[in-house]
């Protein structure tokens, strides 16, 4: 079964007025992130109602997913006393 001709590649995404991550940040997407000193990585699942509620508040206030949830740990830390 041929699938030739399915994909249009010569039409744009259709403009909705929200800019999409990275948008018109030009040769800044090209290079890797900078990796801080002593940075460690993990990955969180977040359940989509706690996912769609970080995206909000992110829009909301202009701020990373990084920066909210970092501040957010850096809090919990300290009421713990860890």
């Amino acid at each position: 079964m041929a699938l030739d001709g399915l994909l249009n590649t010569e039409s744009r995404p259709t403009d909705t007025g929200i800019p999409q991550r990275g948008a018109g940040q030009g040769a800044a997407q090209d290079k890797k992130p900078t990796k801080r000193p002593g940075e460690k990585r993990l990955t969180l699942a977040l359940d989509g109602e706690t996912y769609k509620r970080l995206r909000l508040h992110a829009a909301e206030t202009d701020q990373t997913h990084q920066a909210i949830l970092e501040a957010a740990l850096a809090e919990y830390l300290k009421r713990a006393n860890a």
